[in-house]
């Protein structure tokens, strides 16, 4: 892969450790083990790192490394009476990305009502929730009480909830 590219890839590496984390851990349901094959992905990731293109989907060839090293981790403990059969694991792989599918779109439809928000909910949304801000930290700043940024905050929260139900029906 190309130096220009390294950077991009590594973003998306790191971004999708969570998520990375969360399949191998539903999958082999030992933190411990799920740590452990993180870590052999990611040098695989990095090892394959050329062959990934950029502008393709970065999370379904990080999954389908993942799975494969769930499969070889899974190969080591066969000794074990207490381990899945591999169409199980490939089931739960499945429902994994169905979810991750799920969580994707209702991400989209979030974004999309946090956007429809007036300019300054959306900005008091983003302090408290994007960038972790207090309510009396954001209330000292913008030289306002914290009731009243409750309130605002109150009501984009009940404008995004009622925003996020309509799309989800209309999408049905």
């Amino acid at each position: 892969m190309p130096d220009s590219n390294t950077d991009q890839f590594v973003e998306l590496m790191s971004s999708f450790q969570g998520r990375l984390y969360g399949l191998i851990l539903s999958l082999v349901a030992n933190p411990d083990a799920a740590n452990d094959i993180l870590q052999e992905t990611n040098l695989i990731l990095w090892s394959k790192a050329h062959e990934f293109e950029l502008g393709t989907s970065f999370k379904s060839w990080s999954f389908r490394v993942a799975s494969f090293q769930v499969m070889a981790w899974r190969q080591k403990q066969m000794r074990d009476p207490l381990v899945f059969n591999n169409e199980i694991i490939s089931q739960m792989i499945h429902e994994q990305n169905e979810r991750e599918e799920d969580y994707e779109f209702k991400k989209k439809k979030l974004e999309q009502c946090i956007a429809k928000l007036p300019e300054r909910q959306r900005e008091l949304i983003h302090q408290r929730y994007g960038l972790g801000t207090s309510i009396v930290n954001i209330a000292e700043t913008l030289k306002s009480n914290a009731n009243s940024i409750r309130q605002v905050l109150f009501r984009a929260r009940t404008n995004i909830s009622q925003c996020v139900k309509d799309l989800l029906e209309e999408s049905v």
